[in-house]
This record gives C-alpha cells, sequence and structure tokens, in this order.
C-alpha cells in the first residue's frame, strides 16, 4: 500500500500541470466609418509584435493571425505568450484580439499567479491608434 501511494505521488510531480490564463479580451475596430482592412491590420501587426520578440504567422484569407513569445524556458518549466486577432463578426466589422499566457512544467499551477496582462498588446492597441489604423476596446461579449 505505501508503496503504491509513493509511487502515485512521484508521477504527480513528474508529470507536471498546465496552466493556461488569459488578459481581457478586445475589440478593434475602424476608426471611421468603412470596415476594418484585414490586410493592413495584419501587416500592422506583424510589425509590431516581430519587433518586440514574437514569432507570428497569418492568413489574412481565413482571417486568423498569431503570435507566440517565450517568456521563461527553463529546463523544467516553459512559459509562453499568445496573441490571437481573429473576425469579431460575419460582417467585417472589427476583430477580437485574445491574449494567453501558457505555463507548462513542473511548477504547480498553485505557485503561479491566475492573471495576466499583457502590456505588448495594450501598447500595440495605442500603436493603432496612432497610426490611425483602429482602436481597441474591452469586449462587451
Amino acid at each position: 500500500m505505501t508503496r503504491t501511494v509513493l509511487f502515485l505521488l512521484s508521477l504527480s510531480v513528474l508529470s507536471g500541470c498546465t496552466n493556461v490564463t488569459g488578459d481581457t479580451p478586445r475589440t478593434i475596430s475602424s476608426q471611421h466609418q468603412e470596415p476594418l482592412n484585414t490586410e493592413r491590420l495584419f501587416a500592422a501587426a506583424e510589425t509590431f509584435f516581430s519587433e518586440a520578440g514574437y514569432r507570428c504567422s497569418s492568413d489574412a484569407g481565413a482571417g486568423q493571425f498569431r503570435c507566440s513569445r517565450a517568456l521563461r524556458d527553463l529546463y523544467i518549466h516553459q512559459t509562453t505568450a499568445e496573441v490571437n486577432i481573429y473576425p469579431a463578426d460575419e460582417e467585417g466589422r472589427g476583430h477580437r484580439v485574445i491574449a494567453t499566457r501558457w505555463d507548462e512544467g513542473l511548477i504547480p499551477s498553485e505557485l503561479i499567479a491566475n492573471t495576466y496582462a499583457n502590456d505588448d498588446v495594450e501598447a500595440f492597441c495605442a500603436y493603432l491608434a496612432s497610426e490611425k489604423l483602429g482602436r481597441c476596446s474591452d469586449y462587451q461579449g
């Protein structure tokens, strides 16, 4: 019995954990009456997030944009930030920005903060406004 308990305990320690938490979702909309130009938005996002150290890929035809950046890359634990941009509705009136943080490894999720705010997304929203490409607002689901 004792061996079984010790074996199960050792498995739980060695198996690690995955913890995902997200930033406040945002909606990007046009500053003008016309629909938001997806190609221009994705080009601006590619430039901005690449300069911030993210690896990005986009598919404007499918309306998807994704970036990721390693925040921590230790042997026992990895943390990755992800930013996803996709259409908010069928009419093409806006896009959603979802930022998440993925923690994977041997650090228990109880020891990892369950709140997350991606400063790069906030800076990207300010960049869009300054370039008059769009404006961000908190998503009101």
